[in-house]
């Protein structure tokens, strides 16, 4: 039961963002036997990234500290070795595949590949150092790489699909994931109080990623609605629209939950900075359990704010 825990407290995030991301794909959904196969390649994709990082890290130039030597590791060594792995993935595995027929599956796929990397990520971080790291990394990192799978593979279905552009697309691809992964990275290892950013970065995930998981839908429902197939007919109906009064309460409510959290965290900040002799043992108490708190209210805000109507 001592490690059952940890496992699962491991790969249920995970999972569950999975389950999220396949909700979204209504219209012609993917194989799950072929997006649980990119899952596991996903985790096996961890293995060559950690043999490039771990020695390119030991380097000199990378033992440089606080946000210089983050900025260092993050930008030219852990983010592109970790999406250029998972984009290797889905150029290997994904790209020439018959299911691979429409852009909303780029999303579905290197959703699916991103979401395994960061699973078996957290499931060495978890039995290293102990639930507490598992928490954080659910309510931040898990996020972090399953909304860059997001981007990755609504650029990477354009690049297939789009008719034009690309070479455009396919550098977007990389690129957006990249920066975003490496300045989420910069604030999370920088041991200073810049690793607080990493909630408005957080937050920035979750509007970003839902809003081109929306995206990708809409393009699926245009390409069936231009085909001679059916309307979905074993599928429920979309939601029905929300009044203007509903909509309009529904962010009202989602506006507050989020500026109640902002409040929250500008006290613990200026508590930390006024504060003196707090230990590092300390601060990631302090940090941990402000993540845990806001966690709930900050994700329902997100949600109620970027659930949009339709008309």
């Amino acid at each position: 039961m001592g490690i059952l825990l940890p496992v699962i407290l491991a790969v249920t995030p995970p999972v569950l963002f999975l389950i999220w991301i396949l909700r979204f794909d209504r219209y012609e959904k993917e194989p799950l036997g072929y997006v649980l196969k990119m899952l596991f390649l996903g985790c096996l994709s961890v293995i060559p990234a950690a043999f490039l990082e771990v020695p390119i890290l030991e380097l000199s130039i990378f033992q440089t500290g606080g946000v210089t030597g983050a900025a260092l590791q993050s930008f030219l060594v852990i983010a592109p070795v970790e999406e250029v792995a998972k984009l290797l993935v889905f150029f290997l595995f994904v790209w020439r595949n018959r299911n691979f027929n429409e852009s909303n599956d780029g999303i579905v796929y290197a959703g699916a590949i991103s979401i395994g990397f960061a699973l078996a990520e957290n499931l060495l971080y978890v039995l290293e150092h102990g639930i507490g790291v598992g928490i954080a990394r659910a309510l931040t990192s898990i996020p972090g790489h399953t909304f860059t799978g997001v981007l990755m593979g609504y650029f990477l279905g354009l690049a297939k699909f789009g008719g034009s552009n690309k070479a455009g697309n396919l550098a977007r691809a990389l690129l957006i994931p990249w920066l975003l992964h490496a300045a989420y990275d910069t604030f999370a290892l920088s041991g200073t109080s810049a690793s607080l950013l990493v909630i408005p970065m957080v937050v920035f995930y979750f509007i970003t990623g839902i809003r081109y998981l929306k995206k990708g839908r809409a393009l699926s429902a245009a390409r069936w609605a231009a085909s001679s197939l059916p309307a979905e007919p074993e599928y429920e109906p979309l939601r029905e629209p929300l009044s203007k009064r509903s909509a309009g309460c529904r962010r009202g409510a989602g506006v507050t939950l989020l500026v109640l959290s902002g409040v929250f965290w500008a006290l613990i900040i200026l508590g930390l900075l006024v504060g003196s002799g707090v230990e590092d043992a300390d601060l990631s108490t302090v940090l941990g359990g402000a993540m845990l708190i806001t966690a709930l209210p900050v994700t329902a805000g997100v949600l109620l704010i970027t659930l949009k109507r339709k008309n």
